[in-house]
């Protein structure tokens, strides 16, 4: 009994030191997390202002601003401007990203492998994605010149005719998709390419073993087993795409006509040109919207392939 008394007299101060040590305010974590809280916090505050914003008739020079609730929203709804930045802003995304993913998965296999293609494209995969967006816009707008710009004098060498490009309703579209497509596959390509090295050489040499040849492999093991790395990046590429402002107002500001104007754009043209800020807020907010439901299908889609694969 005195042995076991003294024992718990000697740990008693070192619980009570541990204790006190436990108990006392963490500074240093959280001087290490207060410029991510402040970040945050000012995203927050200017996202809940613009909100704000959508729901007054706040245009420049107007000395009184007026709360209208949801009559800038009503009054979109009305506009068949509206409807067409909506469908042009789903065009847009839907084709840029579905393209990608496409041809990111053949260039991740094409890197994958020790073709001499393979080694010469590694080093410059990069290259797209490190121009600014306004540089890719002006660069492409001055290659897709409909009387000098390289692109036609190329098709004329493969015996086609002038392409009209940006210049053209019908084909602006196809064109700001092309344009996208070329900077940012790259991205699809290195997440793809990753998951691919992730891959089990033992599994792919089962599978061989039993007689599946290349594109069985690749159907039956490679797509399941990268499904969820190609999903994710298209969650990221759509988010982008639906916010997309640089390429498109730097190349065709909206036109030909209102081919190309996505609400991004519009809400540019309306708060800034029209001087009409609780119009282009709401603009902002609708896209706002569109990007949030698309993206809660897109990371549920992810999970259940997720799980699958798992």
């Amino acid at each position: 009994m005195t042995l076991q008394s003294s024992t718990s007299q000697l740990a008693s101060p070192k619980r009570k030191a541990v204790s006190v040590q436990d108990s006392r305010f963490d500074w240093w974590s959280v001087a290490a997390i207060t410029p991510a809280i402040i970040v945050l916090l000012g995203f927050l505050i200017l996202f809940f202002y613009g909100v704000f914003q959508s729901l007054t008739d706040l245009k420049f020079g107007r000395p009184l601003v007026h709360l209208i609730g949801l009559n800038n929203f009503a009054a979109l709804i009305k506009t068949a401007d509206f409807w067409n930045s909506v469908r042009a802003t789903l065009v847009y995304a839907g084709s840029a990203v579905l393209a990608q993913a496409v041809l990111g998965l053949a260039l991740a296999k094409l890197l994958a492998t020790d073709v001499f293609l393979a080694r010469v494209m590694r080093p410059v995969i990069l290259l797209p994605l490190v121009l600014p967006p306004m540089s890719v816009a002006l660069m492409w707008t001055t290659m897709m010149d409909p009387q000098n710009g390289i692109m036609n004098y190329l098709l004329s060498l493969a015996g086609i005719g002038r392409f009209t490009w940006i210049s053209d309703p019908n084909s602006a579209m196809f064109s700001l998709v092309l344009i996208d497509v070329w900077t940012y596959t790259p991205f699809f390509a290195l997440i793809i390419f990753a998951g691919l090295q992730g891959i089990n050489e033992e599994v792919e040499e089962a599978a061989r073993v039993n007689g599946a040849k290349g594109w069985a492999t690749f159907r039956h093991i490679e797509l399941p087993l990268i499904a969820p790395y190609i999903l994710i990046a298209a969650v990221f590429r759509l988010i982008e795409s639906l916010n997309q402002f640089d390429i498109i107002f730097g190349t065709t500001q909206g036109g030909p006509g209102n081919s190309t104007s996505v609400l991004s754009v519009r809400a540019y043209i309306t708060a800034f040109q029209n001087l009409a800020f609780g119009r282009g807020a709401a603009l902002m907010v609708v896209n706002w919207m569109i990007v949030l439901i698309a993206t809660f299908a897109m990371v549920k889609l992810w999970r259940l392939v997720r799980q699958r694969v798992s």
